[in-house]
Parts: structure tokens; C-alpha cells; sequence
């Protein structure tokens, strides 16, 4: 190949590759990046989660406040996690993943999952009946790609734990 031609091929690369990386509110700074569908404010949105638990034909139940992720373990089934930092409130809740993992037939509990808008306004809960402990899990987030749990997240490392669950039932209150 002519090393005209190759110099001449190299710096179109270059310049389509820059020309390629503007974006629209690069070039005209002015623009307002949009959203799909009505824009909603932190008071109307889903902000905070209190979970309610209580043992399956009991009369207490414990109130956690601290859970920061409800996730789905699968789409078949009703089976989902939830995901926090361990801490001291949910000390009663650590006994009862003691007693419910490797016993041959562990306790059944009920959770509700309080989902709260910015200003507390009640949104939906989440019934989940009858449910077992399948796994609880602790481990070490460090990653810099993933949102932080701590408000002021300043540490290189947040400890996390998993609780996964699997219910006979599902119910959603509005």
C-alpha cells in the first residue's frame, strides 16, 4: 500500500472517530436531554422499602427498614431475594436465617414489602406468603461501576448480603 494512501486512511479513521464521539448536547450544549413518558418527580416516585415479617401463623411481627434491593431469583415460581448491608437492626432477622437453613422442615414466614414514594406516601406492598430461606450469602461489593448502598458511599468496599426466598403464594396491594 502507497503511504500516501495509508497517511491519508489513518487520518480519516481519526477524524470520523472524533466526528463520531459528538453527541448531540456536545455540539449544542443548550439541549435538555428528554425522557420517555411523563417526567415524575422524587416525591411521586418509589424511594424507600420497609419489609414486614412475620412467622406463618404467628402474632409478631418484626419491621426492617434497612433493605436497600428486592430482586427475582427466577420468572417461574414465586422466588426473590433481598439485598442489603448487614446491621444491627436486623439482628432478629439473622436468627431466624439461622434457624430456617439446613433443617429439614424450617418455619414458614410472611413478608410484606412496603414500597414508599419520596414524599412516604404508601405506593404497594408486596405479599409473599409462606415462604422459606433457600440461601443467604454475604459478600464484598468493590466494584466502582455499581451504586452504592452507603449514603456517602466514600469506602472502596461495601459487605452485602443476600437473602433468597421461595414462596408458595404472591399478592400485590395497591
Amino acid at each position: 500500500m502507497n503511504t500516501k494512501i495509508l497517511i491519508v486512511s489513518v487520518l480519516f479513521a481519526v477524524v470520523a472517530g472524533t466526528v463520531s464521539s459528538l453527541t448531540m448536547t456536545s455540539l449544542y450544549p443548550e439541549i435538555v436531554p428528554v425522557y420517555a413518558g411523563k417526567t415524575l418527580n422524587d416525591d411521586d416516585v418509589a424511594k424507600s422499602l420497609q419489609v414486614r415479617v412475620m412467622i406463618d401463623g404467628g402474632n409478631k411481627e418484626q419491621i426492617y427498614d434497612s433493605f436497600s434491593r428486592i430482586g427475582f431469583v427466577r420468572s417461574s415460581g414465586v422466588e426473590f431475594l433481598l439485598e442489603s448491608l448487614p446491621s444491627k437492626d436486623k439482628k432478629s432477622f439473622y436468627e431466624f436465617v439461622e434457624q430456617s437453613l439446613g433443617v429439614p422442615n424450617p418455619p414458614l414466614i410472611n413478608i410484606n414489602i412496603d414500597v414508599f414514594s419520596g414524599d412516604g406516601t404508601l405506593i404497594e406492598t408486596l405479599n409473599y406468603k409462606r415462604c422459606t430461606v433457600t440461601s443467604y450469602f454475604v459478600h464484598v461489593n468493590d466494584s466502582k461501576g455499581k451504586f452504592s448502598f452507603l449514603e456517602n458511599g466514600k469506602s472502596d468496599m461495601e459487605i452485602r448480603e443476600v437473602t433468597k426466598f421461595a414462596c408458595a403464594g404472591f399478592k400485590i396491594n395497591v
